[in-house]
């Protein structure tokens, strides 16, 4: 094999690896996508009267 091949090999590698890049980059668009039409659920953090221990007074 000499230089031309092992430099053609190179970019076929190089290419490949871009490729499989931009495959997952397209699925991490998809991902944000379905995650961006979700609505975001607000939990409530407010404690109800009843929830709050007693304090005792020593």
């Amino acid at each position: 094999m000499d230089d031309r091949d092992m430099k053609h090999n190179d970019e076929e590698h190089s290419a490949s690896d871009l490729l499989e890049i931009a495959a997952q980059l397209a699925a991490l668009a998809e991902d944000i996508r379905t995650l961006a039409a979700m609505p975001i659920e607000q939990n409530s953090t407010l404690i109800e009267p009843g929830d709050r221990p007693e304090a005792t007074s020593e």
